[in-house]
């Protein structure tokens, strides 16, 4: 009579894999969730810049030239020639940072766009894919790996962060290539059955899981949420808000123009003067 060789498996193991399926579940769809109602709200806030992006770059413009014409009147009272110098250089660094400020708030309010249903349904797959990543105990006796994963993991969050499914595509379609690409030490995806690591395995998802949680409750109790589920109530409601803005931009950027025309006005008499 042939013998039938009879396999055991740990009770806990067993347990442990369905934890760890279950936590890498959850935390997938919480990532989903996330990054879908990020991408809502990035894109009300975008439409919102470029309606008012022209007011509130003048505004700032004019407190720059405010603050400088009162440190040169300052200075020039105080017959102090090089601080009335470094103002004007001073003055300068800070008009061309604040420009080039808003070029690239401008370049990233083009690139904020609500997702489509198609690119939900993909991204839903795609974290999927992304939180098997979530490994970091396996390398903790290597620190050249231990490394790249937090460079990968920091990768990850931040395409969630910015709604860049274009990123979390090439990651999740190949993760291996995208570290190579990096330069980084190489990981092993490979799946790990130790109790050890799975023990840790677990405890680091229910980490993340609890971090995602709380970004994701952060971000629906933002007023930039509630203005974001308005206008989808209430079509128009954005162009009604930015007009309101804009009026009383106006009236600021009104009122900063006579202070810098009257503080040019004093160091002119100042110069006159003498």
């Amino acid at each position: 009579m042939k013998t039938v060789p009879i396999i055991y498996t740990s009770p806990e193991l067993e347990q442990l894999r369905q934890l760890v399926a279950g936590a890498r579940a959850q935390l997938a769809e919480l990532g989903t969730d996330y990054t879908k109602e990020k991408s809502r709200v990035d894109a009300v806030q975008a439409v919102l810049f470029r309606l008012l992006c022209e007011h509130y770059q003048k505004r700032d413009r004019l407190r720059l030239s405010v603050d400088y014409w009162q440190k040169l009147l300052d200075s020039l009272t105080r017959g102090n020639a090089e601080e009335a110098k470094q103002a004007g250089q001073n003055y300068e660094q800070a008009k061309t940072q604040s420009d080039q400020d808003y070029e690239e708030l401008a370049v990233a309010a083009d690139k904020k766009k609500q997702l489509t249903a198609e690119q939900e349904a993909e991204l839903t797959q795609l974290w999927k894919k992304l939180v098997k990543l979530y490994h970091p105990d396996r390398f903790a006796s290597e620190p050249d790996k231990l490394e790249t994963y937090h460079e990968l993991t920091a990768a990850i969050n931040q395409a969630k962060d910015t709604g860049d499914i274009e990123l979390l595509r090439e990651i999740a379609e190949d993760p291996h290539g995208f570290i190579l690409r990096q330069g980084w030490a190489n990981l092993d995806f490979s799946d790990q059955e130790e109790l050890t690591q799975l023990r840790r395995l677990h405890e680091t998802l229910r980490a993340e899981i609890k971090v995602v949680t709380e970004s994701l409750k952060q971000l629906r109790a933002s007023p930039d949420y509630e203005l974001c589920q308005l206008a989808e109530q209430k079509p128009g409601v954005l162009d009604e808000l930015a007009a309101e803005r804009a009026r009383q931009l106006g009236v600021e950027n009104a009122e900063l123009e006579v202070q810098a025309e009257r503080l040019a006005k004093k160091i002119k008499q100042l110069d006159d003067s003498e």
